[in-house]
């Protein structure tokens, strides 16, 4: 695809991701995502000589490892009307932790849940169906800061089975997911901190559009979509699930993902560490905002934020968003 000398720069500076992005109104974008910057004439070689005809973007991506947060939230328990909203700190109840309340969810008979992700809340699939959730998250409970409170109990997660994609069958319907039921329904409110409330719509994510989320750690931030991934995403795990004082669960491993989708921060980071779990939203003048993703992951130093779409997620649950509660 290259020349020789825009090859030998690759050596060094190893692809990491390949992106696409066709939005409707703008010609198309093929982003190349390497290991470290690359050099002005080093980009300047590789548009030169690909045989691609979409206008080639370049960034850094490193390859990602799901770290926990390790400093405590400037604010930990968003409260409206004195319920607990959405975008807020929250772990499982035996673990230092902490990571972000996206949204509640509901079924058919009107049972309540909250969505955050398997990391956060179901210990990478080896937290027991019971395990209490707690907000603020173990990590931000300190003196003078707000007490915890039991909010829940882990439910269930999605498939998460790590692995590499040619050796597991089935492996697209990996989801960084769990639910908990919650405790108290009146407790709770969808607004997403103090910025919005959850949208009651669900809709795809498309490259180049605005978005916005509310996060444990940045707090209510905007962005924009960037690129869809081309395959799966690798994205590591290590963590562990205690189930009593004797008795505990390790995980790690490498899980891949796809379709994963690349967001960048409009004014700063769009997330970090502790944002995990947060719901992603359309940000539009014009339009009602769209629920589209959840947050994964997030790499504040080179400002790149990994979201798994809604959609999929929602259907693998069978459980609706929840909008305009309390």
């Amino acid at each position: 695809m290259f020349s020789a000398s825009a090859e030998l720069a690759l050596t060094r500076k190893p692809i990491t991701a390949i992106g696409f992005a066709a939005p409707e109104k703008e010609e198309p974008k093929v982003f190349i995502y390497t290991r470290r910057k690359l050099t002005v004439a080093e980009m300047r070689s590789m548009k030169d000589s690909s045989p691609v005809k979409a206008k080639l973007e370049f960034r850094v991506a490193q390859p990602f490892s799901v770290t926990l947060p390790t400093s405590a939230a400037a604010l930990p328990l968003n409260l409206r009307s004195n319920r607990i909203t959405c975008g807020g700190s929250i772990s499982v109840g035996n673990n230092r932790e902490a990571g972000t309340l996206g949204a509640l969810l509901r079924d058919k008979d009107g049972t309540l849940y909250g969505l955050s992700c398997n990391h956060v809340t179901g210990g990478c699939s080896n937290a027991r169906v019971g395990l209490p959730i707690v907000a603020p998250g173990i990590l931000d409970i300190g003196a003078g800061l707000p007490d915890p409170r039991t909010i829940g109990q882990h439910a269930r997660t999605l498939q998460f089975i790590p692995g590499d994609p040619s050796a597991i069958t089935g492996y697209k319907a990996n989801r960084d997911v769990a639910v908990f039921k919650i405790s108290d329904p009146n407790a709770h409110s969808s607004f997403q901190g103090s910025a919005y409330d959850t949208p009651a719509a669900v809709g795809d994510p498309e490259e180049d559009g605005s978005v916005q989320k509310v996060g444990r750690t940045t707090g209510h931030t905007l962005g924009i979509i960037e690129s869809q991934l081309v395959g799966s995403q690798r994205i590591d795990y290590k963590m562990t699930a205690y189930h009593s004082a004797e008795e505990n669960s390790s995980f790690q491993g490498s899980v891949f993902f796809e379709p994963v989708f690349i967001i960048r921060g409009t004014a700063g980071s769009f997330a970090a560490e502790g944002d995990s779990g947060a719901l992603v939203v359309t940000r539009s003048v014009d339009e009602d905002p769209v629920a589209v993703g959840i947050v994964i992951g997030g790499d504040r130093a080179n400002d790149v934020t990994y979201m798994l779409p809604l959609k999929p997620v929602l259907d693998a649950l069978r459980l609706e968003l929840v909008s305009e509660y309390n």
